[in-house]
């Protein structure tokens, strides 16, 4: 099946000269035209990341359907019901990987095509040199991405590094090799630890392409083209949810080093933010902008001043819950990056833009009073809402992702949001033309950061920092922070310090929990009287508590279902427990979604297939 769709990809490589997200996507390079000139080094990288917006959606409908919050509505149709009720999926449009595959093609064809255009033309412009190569490094993480969403889904994948210019049969060992979960996020890691060679130029992973050099090239005003430089997933965070998921098939003892790696890396790229250190501190080498914090006048540019609040989980007091938790959820109800919103949390994301024909289902899906009545496929579940206590920010209650529109309830963080500038303050959809509204898919935020950290907290034995994390924060932890003699306690990273009001900036730690005002998870602690759990029982109790915290957290985002699986795989992987048990933790919590007998059939299913979405990868 998969081997077909593979050569019925057409290279639809947008032709624009100006913006992106003012392109005709009918336009069309041809092969033999594909980077014959300089400017066409650019546009192949748009066709890249257009192939990013065929495939945005899609992880949403497939796995979110299969958590625990949302439910099929009367309307959709029956293959996104057979996905829910855990039909085969295997030639179930939805489940058709061809669409991170095709992400896989472009970025091979245009490494192909980048290697002859250097080779033909010799030498270009300094400044084209470098973006050159931080195309191609662009490029790469793109196809990483494409790899990681492939394996958490589906749990294997084919690999293959060739440009395919010709038709080629999987069974072809020497272009595709299969692999696991385990070997494609052993490949991924390599890759991006290595990076490529292209006409003999070694080029990192990690390098940052300044958009506005080249569409701004006459006045540079980074500001104008900002959206652009959050398109390409960051290598910092690739690599650590990847690394998070190789653990799970490593024992604890090996997997040591690696949750070190994880803990000390993003603790360094937080701590940079926190405290403004210069961009030439190599962690912020690792991110989407390029922005020197100490310009400005000596103040920080706005893009790190957000992102120095918010990654730190830091809240916006203000008056009443609403106007506190604003900048938490507006990162959805958003279409741009600016400087009152989506900044808070937006690491990295799909952008789509209605006007210039760039399409995604979410409103059209999810929102009860669309145009079309009959595309409301989505909403959310009963038992989904009452997960939630009556406070948490993310629940029916507070209407910041769910709400009631015409009488239905429905998940709305997407398109209908709290705006505060409004007389009264309320809701309203972020635009008048419901059907106009293209929110952004968001592939990395903030919580990423903060919710790997308490994985590997908890896999380094760090209980206290993981249970931190994952409740009430760091400035309710230590509530003496401001005293003249506080120091954290041994074992505690001193980078840790940056998250609290005296500790390089002002900042405060809610916490991933206190972040939501949600129910803190009240876990047994090795300081507690008749504490008597072994540690891998504890770090099993942790882990799945960081699961079920994060399925509340982010519902509709693609992310919840994948996020059982790799538990699933981690506790019955490297001697941690077995496959019927972890199953059964992962049936847990989505079957009690389900009603009578399809409760049942929906745990047979899991312990009898697994958690991971099945398709037939044969011709």
């Amino acid at each position: 099946m998969l081997c077909a769709a593979l050569f019925t990809i057409h290279y639809s490589l947008l032709t624009s000269c100006s913006d992106f997200f003012d392109t005709d996507p009918d336009n069309i390079i041809l092969e033999e035209d594909y980077i014959d000139k300089e400017d066409e080094i650019y546009k192949g990288m748009l066709g890249i990341i257009n192939r990013m917006q065929e495939a945005g959606e899609q992880a949403i409908w497939l796995t979110d359907t299969r958590a625990n919050l949302l439910e099929t509505t009367p309307q959709a149709p029956n293959a996104l019901k057979d996905i829910y009720n855990y039909e085969p999926t295997d030639g179930n449009d939805y489940a058709d990987p061809t669409c991170y595959y095709a992400v896989i093609i472009a970025c091979n064809d245009y490494f192909h095509k980048m290697q002859q255009y250097h080779q033909r033309v010799g030498g270009m412009s300094e400044q084209t040199e470098a973006n050159f190569e931080a195309l191609v490094s662009s490029a790469l993480r793109i196809k990483v991405w494409a790899y990681y969403m492939l394996g958490r889904i589906y749990g294997e994948a084919y690999w293959f590094d060739d440009p395919l210019t010709e038709m080629k049969d999987l069974s072809d060992a020497s272009v595709f090799t299969r692999c696991t979960m385990k070997e494609l996020s052993e490949r991924c890691i390599q890759l991006l630890d290595q990076g490529i060679d292209i006409d003999g130029i070694h080029i990192p992973s990690d390098l940052t392409m300044q958009w506005y050099t080249w569409l701004d090239s006459e006045t540079l005003n980074q500001q104008a083209y900002i959206r652009w430089q959050y398109l390409t997933p960051p290598a910092l965070l690739l690599r650590a949810e990847l690394v998070a998921w190789h653990c799970s098939y490593l024992t604890e003892e090996a997997a040591q080093a690696d949750w070190l790696w994880v803990r000390d890396a993003l603790l360094q790229y937080l701590y940079d933010f926190h405290t403004a250190a210069k961009a030439s501190t190599p962690s912020l080498a690792l991110l989407n902008f390029g922005d020197d914090p100490t310009a400005a006048d000596g103040d920080m540019p706005a893009d790190w001043r957000y992102k120095q609040s918010i990654l730190q989980m830091t809240l916006d007091f203000g008056s009443g819950i609403r106007d506190q938790y604003f900048p938490y959820f507006s990162i959805f109800a958003n279409e741009e990056v600016n400087d009152n919103t989506n900044r808070y949390q937006f690491i990295s994301g799909i952008m789509y833009d209605y006007a210039n024909h760039q399409r995604n289902h979410l409103v059209q899906y999810l929102c009860p009073a669309y145009p079309s009545a009959d595309t409301y496929y989505l909403r959310p579940s009963a038992y989904g809402k009452s997960l939630y206590s009556d406070d948490d920010i993310r629940g029916p209650q507070q209407h910041m992702v769910m709400n009631t529109i015409n009488g239905q309830d429905a998940v709305t963080k997407y398109y209908y949001f709290y705006d505060r500038t409004l007389t009264p303050r309320g809701y309203r959809y972020l635009r008048d033309n419901i059907f106009e509204i293209q929110p952004i898919i968001v592939t990395f935020r903030g919580h990423d950061i903060h919710f790997l950290l308490a994985e590997a907290e908890n896999h380094l034995g760090n209980w206290d920092q993981a249970y931190t994390i994952l409740n009430h924060g760091m400035t309710n932890r230590f509530p003496n922070h401001a005293s003249a003699d506080f120091t954290l306690p041994e074992g505690w990273s001193p980078l840790y310090a940056s998250w609290l009001p005296n500790g390089g900036g002002g900042n405060t730690n809610a916490g991933i929990v206190g972040a939501a005002r949600a129910e803190e998870h009240r876990l047994p602690r090795p300081t507690d009287e008749g504490y008597a759990l072994t540690e891998l029982e504890r770090r099993r109790l942790y882990d799945w508590a960081i699961a079920d915290e994060y399925l509340k957290e982010y519902v509709a985002e693609g992310k919840s279902y994948s996020y059982l699986c790799k538990m699933g795989e981690r506790w019955s992987q490297g001697g941690r427990g077995d496959a019927a048990a972890a199953r059964n933790a992962v049936a847990d919590r989505i079957a009690p979604k389900y009603q009578g007998a399809t409760a049942q059939k929906v745990r047979s299913s899991i312990l009898a297939d697994g958690y991971f979405i099945q398709w037939d990868l044969k011709d």
